[in-house]
């Protein structure tokens, strides 16, 4: 029997000898905490959710509400259980593969240890043939003119042989609300599984977020997600994905956009841990204003892992004269039988497609935003769900209106 007291006080003695990360890790040289470690942090309430708050983003299929870290409703059905409970009877093997991180995953993101330091419950999910379609709602708001901190936790398995389709939806109550999120998203895909994964982050512009995604696979295994980033203040993503058994395969689509002063930070390993596994990586970034973006991407092949065929890509449109990311795709090979790419552009709209779009009468404006839906329209397409489609096509519109 497990419990998440001694969870949290494990995490956070390791937590206390690693500290914050720093510029001397090649993970975070892009990425300044000196403003988070002044912020005021304050408890999160809980009184103020609102279960008849509408939203623009609704889906007619199983719903998770988390609200500033408190699971506020989920299914009640034997796939989704409160990971307090699931803690009383799991076995070691489980306990282990949830919170046993490697050295060198604590090194480099010491946030997720963070998370396991102070979490208060979770949910442990269970796609199957009974659930295959689900939506997570993780709620933060506040009221108060320090940080409500909150950290969320779920856990995903998919069972051999399944097929399902999982939409996340981070976002707030109130836009002047500063709070700080850490979540942390553990996916395990069995044998055959296949997850469609969208990830839709729609923050507060005074937010400052951690997340932490892991994603290990089983042979034959499946995952294609897609990350969009609408809306932010301060937010970094951090994926580590295994593929440990041949066959499996991984894609992994973002898009994201910067405006005013906001800092969007995505960083992403990808370890072929075995021969014969595929993965594709895909992020598009638009920054205006004074926003700053980082893409740190690390395909990393060890030895005897052959049949290795791999792409990660990173373009970026820069809107104006001060906004700019750091993009750093890279390869650590040490096995020749592979194909391997990476590359990375960085640059304006295209003056000559502009000015033949004037040319025919249309404005500069809409000329602009006719190009930049091009530029996008490759991360949205196939989205399955109409709906889901619809609302981010929708955000789209308004931010290139803005």
């Amino acid at each position: 029997m497990f419990s998440i007291d001694e969870i949290n006080e494990k995490a956070f003695k390791k937590f206390q000898n690693i500290g914050y990360p720093n510029s001397k890790n090649e993970f975070w040289k892009y990425t300044n905490l000196k403003k988070f470690k002044t912020l005021d942090f304050i408890n999160s309430d809980y009184d103020s959710y609102d279960k008849n708050h509408k939203f623009n983003f609704e889906l007619n299929i199983p719903t998770i509400t988390i609200y500033n870290g408190k699971i506020m409703s989920y299914p009640n059905i034997k796939n989704c259980v409160l990971l307090k409970d699931k803690l009383k009877n799991c076995s070691e093997s489980f306990y282990n593969s949830i919170f046993s991180y490697k050295e060198k995953e604590i090194e480099n993101n010491p946030f997720l240890i963070l998370n396991n330091a102070n979490f208060k419950n979770g949910i442990y999910i269970n796609l199957d043939s009974n659930l295959n379609e689900l939506k997570i709602r993780i709620i933060s708001s506040s009221n108060s003119n320090g940080y409500a901190s909150s950290y969320n936790k779920v856990i995903i398995d998919a069972e051999k042989g399944t097929n399902s389709s999982v939409y996340i939806q981070n976002t707030f109550l109130d836009e002047n609300s500063k709070y700080y999120k850490n979540n942390t998203l553990d996916i395990n895909l069995k044998e055959s599984s296949s997850i469609s994964l969208v990830n839709l982050f729609d923050e507060s512009n005074q937010s400052f977020c951690m997340n932490n995604i892991s994603i290990n696979q089983e042979s034959n295994s499946k995952i294609n997600m897609k990350s969009f980033f609408l809306n932010s203040g301060f937010i970094r993503t951090n994926i580590l994905n295994d593929l440990n058994k041949p066959d499996a395969y991984s894609n992994l689509d973002g898009l994201f956009i910067g405006k005013e002063n906001e800092f969007i930070d995505n960083n992403l390993i990808i370890n072929h841990n075995t021969k014969h596994t595929f993965s594709n990586v895909m992020y598009k970034g638009i920054l205006d204003g004074k926003s700053n973006a980082v893409f740190n991407g690390l395909v990393n092949v060890p030895k005897d892992s052959f049949q290795i065929n791999s792409d990660q890509k990173n373009h970026n449109i820069i809107l104006s004269d001060t906004a700019k990311i750091n993009s750093n795709p890279k390869l650590k090979i040490s096995c020749d039988d592979v194909k391997c790419a990476h590359g990375s552009t960085i640059g304006n709209l295209d003056e000559e497609e502009l000015f033949y779009l004037r040319s025919r009468g249309i404005t500069l404006n809409k000329s602009r935003q006719i190009l930049l839906k091009s530029f996008i329209n490759e991360i949205i397409d196939d989205i399955g769900d109409v709906n889901c489609k619809n609302f981010i096509n929708n955000k789209m519109e308004n931010i290139f209106n803005e």
